[in-house]
């Protein structure tokens, strides 16, 4: 069952770039999305979205509306409070964009009533504060969606499903918990519901949604709550992007169905891999959010970032090659494999040389930070690729002009990465360790108590995250304290919070985090907030001395700060070292990912894969 996410119903409750339910002037390209669907025997549902108070003005070109006049945390604006004409028209309009949906040959619709869109602001007594008949009590802010549900189905017949996306926990203060959920869906099981899409918080919530933080399918709890007061059927929501992980939901009872978004981004036969048991050939989702969400919240067409062909599967075409070349590629980090992956697949020889002991370059510090250890999804993913497109991998294999014209190849594909940037300011003593972050997310060293992280970028903070962290209880510890009531909430909250470092994060610019994703920002935000690691920003280290960092602000004021360990991410350079001494000696000479220009992973894997596909 696939559901088209946010159809606008009505012109005031639409975002950008959003598919529009409100007129029939949308009818004919609707039809060519359910005429598509139904030629492959599946089915279709519209999800039938109003922003409510979550709208923003420069999108709609007016006032939002909301049930209540609440200063809005998500758009920082401050809605209508909607009268009883307003309720009406709303109304109204979910019942038409229904009947407009069956026209256009929907097999059903799903009224979001979740994410702080207007009808959980309806439900919720945090936005909700009238004292009219759609306000007060929990029946009465239940009303608008029970009016809504009974419309649709008086408009459409009882046979058109009629599914209701529900927060199973707002995870606002002042908004809607499990228990009130579970009320309010047993509630609309009453009048019509034919099944409740369990997910969790609003886009405000201060506790993560959806990012690598949260466990694979963390808030199934939720939904489990739900099915065990209802006859209908329960879809848990939420990062699932594990067949397994999803078989193992429903044999537990949790739901009965489950939701995935992003996982299908990243690997849109999901489906049939897992129906014919390739589980390993799954490219799954690592919660990244740089290429869905990053994208859709700045204005930008929607992809991911480790799956290049997501919204371009008309744009470029790979082709099998005629002429078959042997190519060799130097470097088994994200872009060498990747390329290796899709240059084998369509027919050239690939063999590829990693210096190194293990595939997966940067790809293996990345995966150490916290909420990253999806990260690991991608580098499993791909060996078990390079494995089936039989690639010739050669490990602790060094990179010479000299073997590499003995192995003959027709073309090289150089991607020996990047390496970091050394110390640009003085190490006046011995006393003191300067070393990488990548040293430290690797284990290969492990810093004393009172740490320096130089450079407040994306590693910097993550580096500096992962190295407060330790110390702190284990998930395993806060089970067993929490299960058998051996500490209290506040000794153990305590726990978490603090490890047995103090660190410093030491950023020339005015904010910390700069270049990590907004989606994510705020979360490795809040954690450097929550591990009391002290920030000193628009400051520069000027020197490591015997007792830590001599470090100067913009203003000039020179200062010492004590440590025992400097850790360094200040950035990278290109390593490439062979293209220029190769150019005059093969014919065919190409240089990709970190080893052009230092940056994210997308990046490294678009260039691999545009280059694959013309070679």
């Amino acid at each position: 069952l696939i559901t088209v996410g946010g159809c606008a119903v009505h012109e005031l409750g639409r975002s950008f770039r959003i598919i529009c339910l409100y007129s029939d002037i949308y009818n004919a390209g609707l039809k060519k999305i359910t005429d598509a669907v139904h030629a492959h025997d599946s089915k279709i549902v519209a999800q039938l979205y109003h922003a409510g108070g979550y709208a923003k003005a420069g999108e709609i070109g007016g006032q939002a509306v909301a049930p209540s006049a609440i200063a809005n945390k998500y758009t920082h604006e401050t809605p209508k409070e909607m009268s009883a004409a307003d309720i009406a028209v709303a109304r109204k309009s979910f019942i038409s964009a229904a009947q407009r949906a069956k026209h256009v040959g929907f097999d059903g619709v799903e009224i979001i009533g979740s994410a702080g869109y207007l009808i959980a602001e309806f439900l919720s007594p945090y936005t909700n504060q009238r004292s009219d008949e759609y306000g007060y009590s929990w029946e009465n802010r239940s009303r608008f969606l029970i009016e809504v549900i009974r419309g649709i189905h008086d408009a459409v017949g009882a046979d058109f499903p009629v599914i209701v996306r529900l927060s199973g926990n707002d995870f606002v203060k002042g908004g809607n918990a499990n228990e009130n959920a579970v009320r309010v869906a047993k509630l609309l099981e009453e009048n019509g519901a034919d099944a409740i899409n369990v997910t969790g918080g609003w886009h405000e919530s201060k506790i993560p949604q959806t990012t690598g933080e949260l466990p694979g399918g963390g808030y199934t709890y939720l939904a489990a709550n739900i099915k065990k007061c209802l006859h209908i059927p329960v879809i848990a929501s939420n990062r699932i992007n594990d067949p397994v992980a999803a078989e193992r939901i429903i044999a537990l009872g949790f739901a009965d169905m489950v939701n995935m978004g992003r996982a299908l981004l990243a690997d849109p036969d999901l489906p049939n891999k897992a129906k014919a048991g390739c589980l390993k050939e799954i490219r799954r989702c690592i919660a990244c959010g740089q290429g869905c969400y990053d994208k859709r919240f700045s204005g930008q067409d929607v992809g991911c970032m480790i799956n290049y062909w997501a919204g371009k599967e008309l744009t470029i075409e790979a082709k099998p090659v005629i002429a078959p070349k042997k190519i060799l590629v130097v470097g088994g980090g994200v872009a060498g494999m990747e390329f290796a992956i899709n240059a084998a697949a369509r027919g050239h020889k690939v063999t590829l040389w990693e210096q190194g002991q293990r595939l997966g370059g940067q790809l293996n510090y990345a995966a150490q930070s916290i909420g990253k250890r999806d990260f690991q999804y991608l580098l499993d993913y791909q060996i078990h690729m390079l494995e089936k497109r039989a690639v010739t991998v050669e490990l602790s294999r060094e990179a010479t002009v000299e073997n590499i014209l003995l192995f003959k190849p027709d073309a090289v594909v150089v991607a020996s990465g990047s390496e970091p940037i050394k110390a640009p300011f003085a190490i006046e003593s011995d006393g003191t360790n300067v070393v990488q972050a990548n040293d430290v997310l690797a284990g290969e060293y492990i810093p004393g108590q009172k740490v320096i992280v130089v450079g407040g970028g994306a590693v910097g903070c993550e580096t500096a995250v992962f190295l407060a962290d330790q110390g702190t209880l284990s998930a395993e510890q806060t089970k067993f304290l929490m299960l058998h009531k051996a500490e209290t909430d506040e000794v153990i909250h305590q726990l978490l919070e603090r490890g047995t470092r103090t660190v410093t994060l030491v950023e020339l610019l005015k904010d910390v985090g700069k270049d990590i994703g907004i989606s994510t920002r705020w979360g490795v935000k809040k954690h450097i907030a929550q591990l009391g690691i002290t920030c000193l920003t628009e400051t520069k280290v000027i020197a490591v001395t015997e007792q830590g960092a001599r470090v100067q602000s913009l203003c000039g004021e020179i200062s010492l700060v004590e440590a025992d360990t400097i850790v360094l991410a200040i950035g990278s350079r290109p390593r490439d070292i062979l293209s220029k001494d190769l150019k005059d000696k093969i014919k065919e000479v190409y240089v990709i990912g970190d080893a052009v220009s230092p940056g994210k992973i997308s990046s490294c894997i678009t260039g691999a894969v545009e280059l694959s596909a013309v070679i």
